[in-house]
């Protein structure tokens, strides 16, 4: 697991935590070891956008978050890694978008 530098929607960078194989192999700009990292995390409030990947038999399946706008522009139909743990390859099967959860909006009975 390794700190990686994540590129929200709007441009604004945050560090979130992630298995450092999963990133490199998938993720054109990560690194094995980012050098300025941002001081905050990812807000409980955004999902990032992430794909998964599977293998053949659906028994395997990784999530990876992809870190920039550029890295699911890289992407590609055929994309497959074999991660470290598995002898069998995963090939990206679904991309899903970043989310932005806004906090409900309750009128509290006030005129100001």
């Amino acid at each position: 697991m390794s700190y990686q530098r994540y590129v929200s929607d709007n441009g604004q960078a945050y560090a979130i935590l992630m298995d450092r194989t999963n990133a490199l192999a998938v993720n054109a700009s990560a690194t094995a070891t980012p050098a300025a990292l941002p001081t905050i995390t990812v807000p409980r409030n955004i999902k990032p956008r992430y794909a998964i990947f599977s293998d053949t038999s659906g028994n395997i399946k990784r999530k990876v978050v992809l870190l920039t706008a550029a890295d699911v522009a890289a992407l590609v139909a055929d994309k497959n890694f074999t991660p470290p743990e598995e002898a069998a390859p995963v090939r990206i099967t679904f991309i899903k978008g970043e989310e932005i959860r806004l906090p409900r909006l309750l009128d509290t009975g006030r005129t100001n």
